[in-house]
C-alpha cells in the first residue's frame, strides 16, 4: 500500500473527523479510500451515460417504454 500526504481546508478535515467519530468510517484512510472509489464509480457512470446518449443520437439504441417492449427485447435472446 502507498502512503500519501494531502492538504485539506480546516472545515473539510473537521467534517471528516465528525464522520469518523460517528462511526461511519474506521479511519481517515478508510474515508479517503471510500471517497475515491465513489468518485471513480461516478466518473465511470458519467462516461457510460454520455456513451448511451451518443448511441441514442446516432440511432444505435432502443427505447423501452413498456413491459411489452421489454419482453420483446428479451425474447431475442431465447
Amino acid at each position: 500500500m502507498t502512503t500519501i500526504n494531502i492538504s485539506l481546508p480546516n472545515k473539510l478535515k473537521t467534517k471528516a473527523d465528525e464522520l469518523i467519530a460517528s462511526g461511519h468510517y474506521a479511519s481517515f484512510s478508510d474515508l479517503a479510500r471510500t471517497g475515491l472509489r465513489q468518485l471513480i464509480l461516478d466518473h465511470k457512470l458519467q462516461q457510460m451515460s454520455e456513451e448511451a446518449k451518443k448511441e441514442y443520437r446516432e440511432g444505435k439504441s432502443i427505447v423501452i417504454k413498456s413491459k411489452k417492449d421489454l419482453e420483446k427485447y428479451f425474447s431475442q435472446f431465447k
